[in-house]
């Protein structure tokens, strides 16, 4: 116990020298046995066998960590990730959405995708693997992404997997609204191989969903119609779904780590849009869509150099019908695009200076996308064969300026360039550099700028164009709603956009205890950018005088809504949140549970088998314990720390058992405006410019997440709320008001199988869960009003939001061998 207590505290005073700034793993300390110190079972599978506390102090990094010196904003560990309730990896990110949320993209998305610390083939390699093969999920900001040849524009997740796992899993969900008119069914099975440094998985999942039709959700109409269509609409359609997703990861000449995943997949959709007016007759559509996909990642260190590649290749076609009146043929649609591409980076160190080495990131990156789609509407068939090759060379540079243990702390600088050649378009540059600044070892501050080119889409330079007569179109120069011929399509004359973006932030860990701040300013601006053609107004009409046609009487008759470019945008966001974590005390197993469990694995040894090395066996009467020596003749161990009711791995027991989690992001919009030319005023998408259906951008916007799990039950609320919004309206008496909207969803679950004393009595019930959903709580929709308060035809909250408040079940079996199934030293 002295030598235990004096390791303990040789271990919390190197941690705490500045000296030894770098995270480290070391073994974890033996602890001396417990009094009653239960032997490992099948229901421990989840705790010490997958999830041993270590002690971490200065010399190196843990194991899988990403390169450079950039900390984590956040670390989840095994305890944390099963606290969310999740059952796959992509669950899981949507459960921390909020943290991994970034204002730096040119758009939406999930984060970059780490394993191990290294690249990967594709999101799909790690989507669907069960959390309990995670040992922890490090949050990074955007700027750690240019370690790996990849954009500062999104934040990296780096997830570390567990050296050994094995399970199968059989999962099946069903889910209903409230309301009635939908339901949805998903079936899930997947198997996961870890060991070895090789990995293995494969998943097959099919899913589906109901349709959700006017009638059901008592949508009014704008005038009476015979027969009424209502229940020939639909606000959400059918739709059905299969994919097949395989990976194999193995070593191969040696030291090159590769990795080969697969995947193929079909969904189909099915939908109504009114009645025939000839044959009351039902009009639908009907698509579907197959894609395949195929991609490799090698990864591999020589010397000081870690090298990497990713490819991928990608099929999809899709195909899409729609029924019209009687007298007319259907419109019909086919699509094929495809995808290749293939990357190669390098990392490593260029020069020693006297803070330390100066390492690089190079990268070359080659694309080809081809597309090709048929259509025919209203008896017009379009034709449009699209293709594009890139090509991009990147470096990306960290220079050390002064050492951690300096009076002013670690402070680094990044410099970093790229330029792509697309053969549509030409050539586009990209400039960029920051500052790390860690002036304590709890306080990080980075700075960053990046300016950059964009390129306009394949399909905003090349999809044909098409005109349409007869479209309902509000001209706003003579306050008049007018049928026009419009002409949609590519526009071949658009310009790339010129983007920059700066950003200050901080992250700090105040108190000893699991407390995370941090603040992010983002300011992003940009010359010339690319858009849809906006709502008409007589501004705009003098701004594009050539996109609005007339005839001799002043009448409008011709729309050009092909995309434009914009003079400038900005957009400034300050982003702001907190983690809390705090550990929970947990109920140890009862004795007679630890007892039942121990006889039933006596029992189940074959004959003449002995217990693996340093575990401990029942006694005669099935009680008390008692331990093999090893083989060495030396005393035998006790259990690892967190045994019985100690510091808490083992049985979901200690003080480490269970969560208590919360985070909250609030990000507030300080500017969004567009200009679309000179002399014309500013689309002020924070006051009175709509961005779609929900209204222009609300200055705030809140997500808060909190969980409680312990002792294998869990709960976990989450809220999205967005303040309320203004828009401009000539049609609506002057304008229409957004209420403020909060979507409030719960999860309650059971992990059965971490309930030590239910699985002794029921070992069938090991690696069970049971999870109920109820999404939308409240059953909130948004409000719109218009000037005399009342709710305009198209904003009604059915529109709206279709599906409203939904329940759902969660069944799920994780088979897993025995941990003494094998005995090698008592190790799988």
């Amino acid at each position: 116990m002295n030598l235990r207590l004096a390791l303990l505290a040789s271990a919390a005073f190197l941690a705490a020298t500045p000296a030894f700034a770098q995270d480290a793993v070391v073994p974890p300390v033996e602890a001396a046995p417990e009094e009653s110190a239960p032997a490992p079972t099948d229901a421990m599978m989840y705790e010490d066998e997958l999830d041993g506390e270590t002690i971490v102090v200065t010399g190196s990094r843990p194991r899988g960590s990403v390169a450079g010196d950039i900390p984590p904003e956040n670390v989840l560990d095994s305890r944390d990730i099963r606290a969310t309730g999740a059952t796959s990896i992509s669950e899981l990110l949507e459960a921390v959405e909020s943290q991994t949320g970034s204002a730096r993209g040119r758009g939406g998305g999930r984060p970059i995708l780490l394993l191990n610390g290294l690249r990967i083939s594709g999101f799909r390699e790690l989507r669907d693997l069960p959390p309990e093969a995670i040992e922890r999920m490090e949050i990074l900001p955007e700027e750690v992404a240019l370690k790996y040849g990849y954009s500062a524009d999104q934040r990296v997740v780096n997830i570390v997997l567990r050296e050994r796992f094995n399970s199968t899993g059989v999962e099946a969900r069903a889910r209903a609204a409230t309301e009635g008119g939908y339901v949805a069914g998903q079936g899930e099975v997947t198997r996961l191989l870890i060991r070895d440094g090789q990995r293995t998985s494969l998943n097959l999942r099919v899913d589906g969903n109901g349709s959700i039709t006017e009638s059901e959700r008592d949508i009014a109409l704008a005038a009476p119609v015979t027969p009424d269509p209502s229940d020939d609409r639909t606000l959400v359609g059918q739709a059905r779904s299969a994919r097949l997703t395989g990976t194999v990861n193995r070593t191969i000449l040696g030291d090159f780590g590769a990795t080969l995943t697969g995947e193929v997949g079909r969904s189909t959709g099915r939908s109504r849009f009114g009645v025939d007016t000839i044959t009351f007759d039902p009009l639908g559509r009907r698509t579907t869509s197959d894609n395949a996909e195929l991609g490799f990642a090698l990864n591999t260190q020589k010397g000081q150099w870690r090298l990497s590649s990713t490819g991928n290749a990608a099929l999809a076609r899709s195909k899409s019908e729609a029924d019209r009146n009687l007298a007319d043929e259907e419109d019909r649609s086919r699509s094929n695009r495809r995808t290749l591409t293939l990357d190669g980076t390098a990392t490593g160190p260029l020069f020693e200076l006297p803070a330390g080495p100066a390492n690089a990131t190079f990268k070359l990156a080659v694309g080809r996308t081809d597309l090709d789609s048929r259509g025919t509407r209203a008896g017009v068939t379009t034709r449009s064969d699209l293709g594009r090759t890139s090509g991009e060379g990147s470096v990306s540079i960290d220079l050390p300026i002064l050492e951690r243990s300096s009076k002013l702390g670690r402070l680094t600088a990044n410099a970093n360039a790229a330029v792509t050649e697309y053969s549509d378009f030409g050539t586009l540059t990209a400039l960029g550099g920051g500052l790390n600044w860690a002036p304590t070892p709890k306080l990080n501050l980075i700075t960053s700028f990046t300016r950059e080119e964009g390129a306009p889409s394949l399909q905003q330079l090349g999809d044909p164009l098409l005109e349409t007569p007869g479209v309902r179109f509000f001209d706003a120069t003579r306050g008049e709603t007018v049928e026009v011929t419009t002409l949609t399509g590519g526009n071949p004359g658009l310009d790339a956009d010129r983007r920059r973006v700066l950003k200050l932030g901080a992250n700090w860990r105040p108190i000893e205890a699991d407390l995370r701040l941090r603040v992010d300013y983002v300011r992003t601006t940009t010359d010339r950018p690319q858009a849809s053609f906006p709502a008409a107004s007589e501004a705009l009409e003098e701004a594009f005088p050539d996109r609005f046609e007339r005839d001799a009487g002043g009448a409008l008759v011709r729309v050009d809504l092909r995309p434009v470019n914009f003079e400038r945008s900005r957009r400034d966001t300050l982003r702001w949140g907190f983690n809390f974590t705090k550990p929970l005390e947990s109920k140890p197993p009862s004795a007679e549970a630890i007892a039942a469990m121990r006889a039933r694995r006596a029992a189940s040894r074959p004959a003449g088998e002995q217990p693996a090395s340093g575990a401990t066996t029942p006694a005669a009467d099935g009680t008390a314990p008692t331990s093999p020596a090893t083989t060495d003749g030396a005393p035998p161990r006790g259990p690892r720390a967190g045994g019985g009711g100690g510091r808490g791995g083992r049985f979901g027991g200690g003080r480490r058992g269970g969560r208590l989690t919360f985070s909250m992001t609030h990000s507030i919009n300080l500017v969004d405006k567009v200009t679309i030319a000179d002399g014309l005023d500013d689309l002020d998408y924070l006051d009175g410019e709509a961005l779609g259906r929900t209204g222009g951008r609300s200055r705030h916007e809140v997500e808060v997440e909190a969980g409680y799990y312990n002792n294998a039950l869990g709960a976990r609320l989450s809220d999205d709320w967005r303040s309320g919004t203004r828009v401009d309206s000539d049609v609506a008496g002057g304008e229409l008001r957004y209420s403020p909207y909060a979507k409030v969803n719960l999860r309650l679950f059971a992990n059965l199988g971490e309930r030590f004393d239910l699985v002794a009595r029921h070992p069938w019930l090991r690696g069970t869960s049971v999870r109920f959903d109820v999404d939308n709580i409240f059953n909130a929709r948004p409000k719109v009003r218009d000037a005399d308060g009342s709710i305009p035809f198209s904003y009604q909250p059915g529109l709206l939001e279709p599906t409203g408040r939904t329940v759902g079940i969660t069944l799920r079996k994780l088979f897993m061998p025995s941990r003494f199934a094998r005995t090698s030293g008592g190790r799988r």
